[in-house]
């Protein structure tokens, strides 16, 4: 009887945590950067090599960090930071942690607010011109910072139902564009669809394996904290085979995904809703397409509203995790989350208003800065050789031009990271002989530790080296200062750079305000920040307590 219901309550955990893992990196990444490959790699085939590729690496680093997890499998959090701090040392940890904080969290929360605002334009059908759009995302785009900031703050309940929502939201466009893909190339009602053809009869060169990289990792990114599971799992021996299960199906569906998503379009899930919503027509028209476009960019711009929601969760909750690791500086006060969410916002407006403005009002590809023309045309020779007048903008394409160097960091900040993860594996691996963190050893941790921390290696300096110089990829006229390879090598170094002084000026806020006990001391070991507003919950827990002691005292 014992063992029926022990062998059910396993069966019960490995579904739990197989559907938590998908729903964790199953998400944004195919949203907005599957059609990017295609700009990057120039051939579906490449880019569905990619899929498969990177996501089975992912599948064979997960065993390291299935170890590295077991460092806070008793206390402390479970973060990259605070593991780098365990394997590596405090200071590596901090500057970790200030990346996080002053470029992963904010390029991720920007790329959602500025699709948020295109999708918004593109489901209106409202034009604005160069002056006017740049407005709207500057005022718009700081008022939904500010706005989920205040939401996470003092609505918890309400930012963590519009979380569910999300999840449910995200799920039901993916299935019917998973299906209607496969459809699509069936019926053949697509006749501007790609197929897996090359793109421009473009050769599958090595140099065309390397664009898509930053998108792919992008999609996977978030998969290592599945190892943090391991901490609240009644049976642990069912939490690697469920993780490892998960990432496959993971992985296999990405690649299916891709298949569905360029035999049925263009490799967007748009283009494949709008078939759907158009009734699989060769010939749909006028009205329909735009009945169809309509319904699929609202899709689109509450899944992309609701994500800057939970980013900005996210990035509250790291920041607030990392300070209690004593990895990042923040004045003393009495609400711990409430100063790391406005903390969080101020960094995230000042990344986002900057490249920003930068896209807006610098010339990258046919954007010509504040004098571009929404109805500009050229000639195209058609099928038949013949010279027909196209617009050169469509209104999805005008609506995110000024989020140009957003979308490029969004990719960076991604291979900075697996840099950083890379070399979390590789301490990892010297821990095995040096012994500095005790923790559970697990089987065939040296094989997978070194494929997989040597091929990281390789796709994040790829990865890096083709957004430093894009014209390796480009095969149009366009050269390094006009395809905006020149704009962004100057935005990755400054924004290093500030990072680098933020460290810098941090360890001196450290020596000047040192810690009474320590970087080891005063650290609140219940915290935990992988659970939905569980930093919120348990700051809240932690600061009563602290009231308490205080009526006490004065009592």
């Amino acid at each position: 009887m014992f063992k029926k219901k022990d062998k059910s309550s396993k069966v019960y955990e490995f579904w739990y945590l197989f559907l938590l893992i998908v729903g964790i990196c199953i998400g944004s990444g195919i949203y907005v950067k599957n059609q990017e490959l295609i700009s990057q790699t120039k051939s579906p085939w490449i880019a569905t090599v990619l899929w498969l590729t990177i996501g089975m690496v992912c599948v064979i680093s997960i065993v390291v960090f299935m170890e590295i997890a077991k460092s806070t499998e008793k206390e402390g959090n479970g973060t990259v930071s605070n593991w780098c701090k365990l394997f590596i040392n405090r200071k590596f940890a901090s500057f970790v942690s200030v990346l996080y904080t002053t470029i992963y969290m904010p390029a991720y929360q920007s790329i959602f607010v500025s699709l948020t605002i295109a999708y918004f334009f593109a489901f209106t059908g409202i034009t604005p011109d160069p002056a006017a759009l740049l407005t709207v995302y500057i005022i718009v785009g700081v008022s939904l910072y500010v706005l989920f900031a205040f939401v996470n703050i003092y609505a918890a309940n309400i930012s963590r139902k519009m979380q569910f929502l999300a999840m449910f939201i995200k799920f039901i466009p993916l299935i019917i564009a998973f299906f209607a893909g496969f459809l699509i190339a069936i019926l053949g009602s697509n006749p501007k669809s790609n197929g897996m053809g090359m793109a421009n009869g473009t050769d599958l060169l090595f140099m065309n394996f390397l664009g898509g990289m930053g998108a792919i990792l992008f999609s996977f990114d978030g998969y290592i904290f599945t190892a943090n599971t391991q901490k609240s799992a009644k049976n642990k021996e069912i939490v690697p085979i469920a993780i490892i299960s998960g990432l496959v199906f993971i992985t296999l569906f990405y690649v299916l995904m891709a298949f569905s998503l360029f035999l049925g379009g263009d490799g967007s899930v748009e283009a494949v809703l709008i078939q759907v919503f158009s009734g699989f027509s060769q010939n749909p028209s006028e009205t329909s397409i735009k009945a169809a476009s309509t319904v699929v960019y609202l899709i689109m711009f509450l899944i992309c509203l609701l994500n800057i929601n939970m980013f900005t969760h996210f990035g509250t909750s790291n920041l607030l995790s990392d300070h209690n690791m004593k990895l990042i500086y923040l004045r003393k006060g009495e609400n711990g989350f409430k100063k790391s969410a406005l903390t969080q916002a101020a960094i995230s407006i000042t990344f986002y208003v900057s490249l920003v403005l930068i896209g807006a009002l610098t010339v990258h590809g046919n954007w010509k800065g504040m004098s571009t023309n929404f109805n500009e045309t050229h000639i195209v020779i058609d099928g038949d050789g013949n010279e027909k007048i196209q617009r050169v903008w469509s209104l999805v394409a005008f609506a995110t031009a000024p989020m140009f160097y957003i979308g490029i960091m969004s990719s960076v900040c991604v291979v900075l990271i697996f840099i950083v993860i890379s070399t979390l594996m590789i301490a990892a691996m010297v821990n095995r002989k040096t012994q500095k963190v005790k923790v559970n050893k697990v089987k065939f941790f040296w094989p997978a530790a070194i494929i997989s921390t040597i091929l990281f290696l390789f796709f994040t300096i790829c990865g890096l080296i083709v957004f430093l110089v894009p014209q390796l990829i480009d095969d149009s006229n366009m050269n390094w200062t006009t395809n905006g390879g020149m704009m962004f090598t100057i935005i990755f170094i400054v924004t290093l750079a500030a990072t680098f002084v933020v460290w810098l000026l941090q360890e001196r806020m450290f020596k000047k305000y040192p810690f009474k006990n320590g970087f080891d001391g005063e650290i609140d070991k219940d915290m935990k920040v992988n659970n939905w507003m569980a930093a919120k919950e348990a700051q809240e827990l932690k600061e009563m307590k602290n009231e308490s002691k205080t009526k006490i005292k004065s009592a």
